[in-house]
């Protein structure tokens, strides 16, 4: 998680583009019959969960920087 809050959005972005295809890959293997650990399927869609929840807050602290009175 701290990697996450370390990294650039564009970073984030391109993370979570290869856990989406990785996700993708798990889930057409279980249909399929090829792949049984389930329990990696849905470990890895958390972890995606986590990467757009810390995208969405890097998105609102760039847009809506905090001003100290």
């Amino acid at each position: 998680m701290k990697e996450l809050l370390n990294m650039s959005v564009d970073d984030v972005r391109r993370d979570v583009r290869e856990q989406r295809a990785t996700v993708a890959k798990l889930s057409m293997g279980i249909r399929m019959g090829k792949e049984k650990n389930s329990a990696l399927y849905k470990r890895e869609k958390r972890q995606i969960a986590r990467m757009l929840t810390v995208l969405t807050q890097k998105r609102r602290s760039i847009s809506s920087p905090t001003t100290k009175a």
